[in-house]
């Protein structure tokens, strides 16, 4: 692996940033000090595009393939949540996004383009206006509900051969929330099993073993409330065949809801992390 510099695990909740969480930053700051160690890290680097794949918050333009920003910039902010400052605008990079089609296409993967410039969702925003450096171009894919984790982890793969062919510098950027119900107070309510998602996923990445989450229980997910298994499966693709070292961060559940933040780097050599599905 050459071009893909690191990969990030990170959540999108819209109270991590300062302009609207203020001083509840206090009660994430394991959280937020880990953001800033990948914010600096991502700088030195100076990668030329920041490959981001998001759950859809606010839209989803197809259910039958996974939707690509292809205009020439996206625009939006975190307005809805008081921060009007909150801004990010970057020009896409349409050339990897070609490449992206291409090999997506060889693994019978289906990429929608998605031609508006201005995209207020929280799931790409947050990541960027976190960690982001300050020159970069942008490829903003979004996760499919309605399609499987296999077919996310075949994204991943073509993703990677496409940066690979590429020859850019890149990021990537796996953005996702854990449960959303740890505590009664959570956005999605309560529910006992949300802790023990998390500590599964955490020793999953803590592990390496990224393959590990395709065993995890649907019903284990669905009743943690996550939204994070798509892009993470995502990543795992883009890990399959490579020799990586994972760190996990920090985890927190404040507010309800859990937040990991992980980075994954290559060596040069190659080992077999397949997955093999049921």
């Amino acid at each position: 692996m050459e071009n893909i510099k690191i990969c990030c695990i990170v959540p999108h909740a819209p109270i991590l940033v300062l302009e609207v969480g203020g001083s509840q930053i206090e009660r994430v700051r394991a959280t937020s000090e880990s953001l800033s160690l990948l914010s600096r890290e991502i700088r030195q680097l100076s990668p030329e595009t920041l490959v981001v794949v998001s759950p859809p918050h606010l839209r989803l333009i197809s259910r039958e393939g996974f939707p690509v920003k292809a205009g020439k910039r996206v625009y939006g902010s975190l307005a809805r949540f008081g921060a009007p400052g909150a801004i990010v605008d970057a020009a896409t990079d349409t050339e990897l996004i070609a490449l992206i089609e291409e090999h997506a296409s060889t693994r019978n993967i289906r990429i929608v383009r998605d031609f508006s410039d201005r995209e207020d969702d929280w799931g790409l925003i947050v990541p960027l206006c976190l960690i982001a450096p300050p020159s970069y171009r942008v490829v903003s894919i979004s996760i499919s509900p309605y399609l499987s984790l296999r077919e996310h982890y075949e994204l991943g793969i073509a993703i990677r051969n496409a940066v690979e062919e590429s020859s850019k510098p890149c990021v990537f950027i796996s953005s996702g929330d854990m449960s959303h119900r740890l505590t009664p107070d959570a956005p999605s309510g309560y529910h006992p099993r949300g802790k023990e998602f998390d500590e599964l996923l955490v020793n999953i990445v803590r592990s390496g073993n990224l393959s590990k989450i395709f065993d995890i229980d649907p019903s284990l997910s669905d009743d943690a409330g996550e939204d994070c298994l798509w892009s993470i499966s995502v990543l795992a693709g883009i890990c399959e065949n490579q020799d990586y070292d994972t760190s996990l961060l920090s985890y927190e559940g404040s507010f309800g809801v859990g937040y990991m933040v992980a980075r994954i780097s290559f060596r040069n050599s190659t080992q077999n992390h397949r997955v093999r599905f049921n």
